[in-house]
């Protein structure tokens, strides 16, 4: 029996102890964080899509001013005729006329102008979040906070008290990240990606479909010696 007691420990001592495994090193989050509303301020591709706007709004309010001046011609004419006059009635229809074509074309251009700014602001859009995930994998971001200016405060002085007020409020409530480090901000980096992508997209562009230049005004042709011009009919 002394025997047996003694053997115990001697096979116990024979066991080899493993020492407790430490769990495995986590590797730490990464955050990085982008200011979209910079982003979409300074792209190329904005810039020339305001441009066109500017373009078609000038258009637009070029027409528009001819119309409304036909319709204060039309307004001020009936106000010297006799209502009942066949005149009267033949400027009134006149009158309905260009302020129907007045009212058509506005609505119908202004429902343009916002229908190309939606599908811009939504392409770019989709662009900008499309580039964010791209340059965050490759860096190997866990997650990407969208940030915005931290000064709320530098309203308009001149704004009336409640349109300060219910500014002031949304800009609070727009902002969701109080702090970040500067570390973090790659918005440099997205907007300099994009505008790369943008600059060789449209010089494939063009180099594919050139834009050709505008035709020559041909010069009138002088009249022959001793031949008098004739006057236009």
């Amino acid at each position: 029996m002394r025997c047996t007691i003694l053997a115990i420990p001697l096979l116990l001592a024979c066991v080899p102890v493993r020492a407790a495994e430490a769990p495995p090193a986590e590797r730490p989050l990464r955050i990085g964080a982008v200011n979209i509303v910079r982003v979409f301020d300074e792209l190329e591709e904005k810039v020339d899509m305001n441009a066109e706007l500017r373009q078609l709004e000038e258009k637009r309010g070029v027409r528009l001013r001819e119309l409304g001046d036909r319709v204060q011609e039309f307004e001020g004419k009936a106000k010297l005729l006799r209502p009942e006059s066949a005149e009267a009635k033949e400027n009134a229809k006149l009158l309905e006329d260009v302020s129907r074509e007045f009212r058509s074309y506005r609505d119908a251009t202004e429902d343009h102008l916002y229908n190309k700014l939606y599908d811009f602001t939504l392409g770019i859009y989709k662009k900008i979040r499309d580039e964010v995930q791209d340059c965050a994998r490759e860096a190997g971001y866990d997650a990407v906070l969208r940030t915005r200016e931290t000064d709320v405060g530098d309203l308009d002085q001149t704004l009336r008290p409640r349109t300060r007020y219910v500014e002031l409020n949304r800009r609070i409530d727009a902002q969701g990240v109080l702090y970040h480090s500067p570390a973090l901000d790659f918005t440099d980096a997205i907007i300099k990606r994009l505008n790369d992508k943008y600059q060789r997209a449209k010089a494939d562009k063009e180099r594919l479909h050139p834009i050709k230049p505008p035709a020559p005004v041909p010069e009138e042709k002088a009249p022959e010696k001793g031949k008098a011009k004739e006057p236009p009919k």
